[in-house]
């Protein structure tokens, strides 16, 4: 971190304004860029990016000693987004959707799709043993829900709420997983 940025950090501790409103004037615009590529929306991206803001100064006095402002910042508000995303409880594309309609989105190759397989596989590691099987006989078997409470021995509103809750999961981690992306993206 440069001389100037620990220098306006120092500033901003001992509560100079003005120099919190040059962080805020240069900050602002990555930031709610970043917020709107995670949210898609306007108005909640702006919300969580001045809540950020209010927060910062609010801890002002408490800022560990930092390597590089730009990380913090962005891991900082990353934290802030994911818990936004999950008290709003934002209506979750189900990733079997998203897998299965990616053509739609993209001019996916068969290598992409076959990418986004792995990735779905290796997500599905995260779920407990016995949702991670109905999940797979779904998702890569193509069973339905009768034929998985049939094999299973569950009843079939066991196996739908055990898909809807392996759903509700993998996009989480899904959204964790492109949020460190974006973040690979701008460093």
């Amino acid at each position: 971190m440069g001389n100037a940025e620990k220098l306006l950090l120092r500033k901003i501790a001992c509560n100079d304004q003005q120099s919190f409103q040059v962080l805020f004037d240069t900050w602002w615009e990555p930031l709610f860029q970043y917020a709107f590529k995670v949210l898609q929306n306007r108005q909640d991206a702006e919300e969580v990016v001045q809540e950020f803001f209010i927060h910062f100064w609010n801890k002002r006095q408490e800022l560990p000693e930092l390597q590089s402002l730009a990380a913090y910042l962005f891991t900082a508000l990353k934290n802030r987004l994911l818990n936004h995303l999950a008290k709003k409880k934002y209506p979750v594309t189900s990733l079997d959707t998203l897998y299965n309609n990616e053509s739609e989105f993209s001019a996916a190759t068969p290598l992409e799709q076959k990418d986004t397989e792995s990735t779905l596989r290796s997500l599905m590691n995260t779920l407990p043993r016995k949702m991670k099987q109905v999940y797979e006989l779904h998702q890569f078997n193509g069973l339905s829900v009768s034929e998985i409470a049939h094999a299973t021995g569950n009843s079939e509103q066991t196996v739908r709420n055990q898909l809807n809750t392996a759903v509700k999961k993998l996009s989480l981690v899904w959204k964790a997983e492109l949020l460190t992306l974006i973040l690979c993206y701008f460093f």
